[in-house]
């Protein structure tokens, strides 16, 4: 039999399939097993249900989505953390373009309730902390006037960061969008370095990566 980590890796990587295929995830655990190619025993013994199958899909997502915001910090190579602030922007909406099906799964989640201490949870209060860290940060260095509200600068990202996502779920029904011929990905970050070049008086422009 294999390895119980690689079934939990062959469920959640079919998952993932079936999601980029169908736009949904299997309705019910058999649906899944036999997908799988496993039986219900099998798919029982990791998880308990099909809620347990979307919550481990979700940390792989947002766990990917993580990941390249990482990289996004160390591609934009520099200290400067305004600069580092534009390149997690950047690397977050290629990210949402390149991963539609798992960029949707986490944003209608955030849509939704969430539950304390789930991964939704937990991916937001790490987006608020790094928010918070990078803005300090800049007003630290003088880069942000002292008198700079964080709280609220930080709370204005949020909506902007929550009206991105919906834009790349809705655009396509959208009227507001009709003949303009830019992809998301692009109004997405055009949105976020005016943000930016408006928070620290600025004239900013998007970042050139080392590594793009």
């Amino acid at each position: 039999m294999p390895h119980r980590g690689n079934l939990y890796q062959s469920v959640i990587f079919t998952a993932q399939q079936v999601l980029d295929d169908t736009g949904e995830l299997p309705k019910t655990s058999a649906a899944l097993a036999k997908l799988c190619g496993l039986d219900d025993a099998q798919i029982g013994a990791i998880f308990n249900s099909t809620a347990d199958v979307y919550e481990a899909l979700l940390y792989h997502a947002t766990t990917l989505l993580n990941d390249a915001l990482r990289q996004g910090v160390i591609d934009a190579a520099t200290a400067d953390p305004i600069r580092q602030m534009l390149s997690i922007g950047r690397s977050y909406v290629l990210w949402a373009d390149h991963n539609p099906a798992l960029f949707r799964l986490i944003a209608n989640g955030l849509n939704g309730e969430i539950k304390t201490d789930g991964t939704l949870h937990r991916f937001t209060i790490s987006m608020r902390d790094l928010y918070r860290r990078k803005l300090t940060e800049m007003q630290r260095l003088g880069m942000l006037p002292p008198e700079t509200d964080i709280e609220l600068a930080m709370l204005t990202l949020h909506c902007l960061v929550k009206g991105g996502n919906m834009m790349f779920l809705t655009r396509a029904n959208d009227p507001w969008f009709d003949g303009d011929p830019r992809p998301t990905a692009e109004i997405a970050e055009q949105i976020f370095v005016e943000f930016m070049s408006n928070l620290t008086g600025r004239k900013l422009s998007a970042p050139i990566l080392v590594n793009a």
